[in-house]
């Protein structure tokens, strides 16, 4: 009997010792459990965080690209005193082909958004084929932000001369860098 109590006691000692370790395992477990839990979420909100951070990096180098782009694009217009500097190029440059020029008529208009004015040039010059290829070839190569819009070619039967029409266009700075009110002005070279 004695061996039995002991038997009994030492199960109950035992089950005791059990319910203890529960006890400490629960209690120590639950709350580190919660902080890992916490932290699981806190990381979980950096990273978050940081994919928008990274985001918002590309974007502003995105911008900042297109901001340098705006301004190489800005510095390449040239300024409004350049529109009869322009013209007379090439206008000399027909005359150098031995072409002739009956008329040049330029007129600058504002447009509605911004600080630039578009030049519309409109140039007739008269000369033989290859003059006015070559013309053609100089006018298209030059590096003037001029794009040629329109352009008739034309001769007579009988003749060797051919007559070109051009209208061109290019696009400057307003020279006080606002928009003009008044009336837009037409100008011969």
């Amino acid at each position: 009997m004695k061996h039995e109590f002991m038997k009994h006691r030492l199960l109950v000692l035992a089950m005791a010792l059990l319910l203890l370790n529960v006890a400490f395992f629960l209690l120590a477990t639950v709350p580190a459990r919660r902080t890992a839990r916490a932290h699981a979420a806190t990381v979980q909100d950096l990273e978050s965080r940081l994919r928008s951070l990274r985001d918002e990096e590309r974007q502003q180098q995105i911008l900042e690209s297109l901001l340098k782009r705006m301004d190489q694009f800005r510095t390449r217009i040239p300024p409004h005193g350049a529109i009869i500097q322009m013209v007379r190029r090439i206008t000399d440059e027909a005359r150098k082909l031995d072409l002739a020029v009956p008329s040049v008529n330029y007129r600058p208009a504002e447009l509605t958004e911004g600080p630039l004015v578009k030049l519309t040039v409109q140039m007739e010059v008269q000369g033989k084929y290859t003059a006015v290829r070559r013309f053609l070839y100089e006018v298209e190569g030059l590096q003037e932000s001029l794009v040629v819009q329109k352009l008739v070619l034309t001769s007579r039967q009988g003749m060797d001369r051919l007559s070109l029409r051009l209208e061109m266009g290019a696009y400057f700075l307003d020279e006080a860098g606002s928009r003009v009110t008044r009336e837009p002005k037409e100008g011969k070279v």
